[in-house]
């Protein structure tokens, strides 16, 4: 299936979507491994002229993984989260972008198999977004999720809109981020 550059630019091509705030329930089966875990990092010491109030930062709720398997086909599994418990402020991730995108669809329109020709941040503000896999299994992010995608190669993933629409940003990090079939460094995806 050949695609337009606008659509490819807006979820087919890899691009990261930035975190939404909100509760959801998990959608996803299955536990992450032990190892993959999102969590703040270690940001600059600033000095701040209002201090936090003592509430809990808001923080994502799910976050997705989706890459290219050995066999080409794409792999997704949610990833543990680690919120920032104590702290006044809190960085997820820095990164340069090559591109940012912020755009909407009409209730269940979408792309069919596709890969990320980049390593993309997928963040659903409104509505939501359902992920597709070869095997039939669909995924829902919804407000308050992030997915990862960088299944640069193979087969791809299915991607549209839910039933009642979907506002996105999505982040497109430098191609060379793209890994090998079959492998994936998530220590890679959160620091410079």
């Amino acid at each position: 299936m050949n695609f337009d550059a606008s659509k490819r630019e807006f979820l087919g091509r890899g691009a990261a979507l930035l975190a939404g705030l909100g509760l959801v329930d998990a959608a996803w089966a299955g536990p992450a491994p032990a190892a993959a875990k999102v969590e703040p990092i270690k940001g600059p010491d600033l000095p701040m002229e209002f201090p936090g109030t003592g509430g809990e930062v808001p923080w994502l709720k799910r976050v997705f993984h989706l890459y290219s398997g050995a066999d080409g086909l794409t792999v997704a599994e949610q990833l543990e989260v680690v919120g920032p418990r104590g702290q006044a402020i809190a960085t997820l991730l820095r990164r340069t972008a090559v591109r940012v995108t912020l755009g909407g669809s009409q209730p269940n329109a979408g792309f069919g198999f596709h890969v990320a020709h980049q390593p993309t941040l997928l963040i659903p503000i409104f509505g939501s977004m359902m992920i597709g896999l070869h095997d039939g299994t669909e995924y829902e992010l919804r407000h308050g999720d992030l997915a990862y995608a960088e299944d640069c190669t193979g087969k791809g993933h299915i991607s549209k809109a839910g039933p009642e629409g979907s506002f996105m940003v999505a982040v497109q990090l430098p191609k060379d981020g793209c890994p090998a079939n079959g492998s994936s460094d998530m220590a890679k995806v959160w620091s410079e």
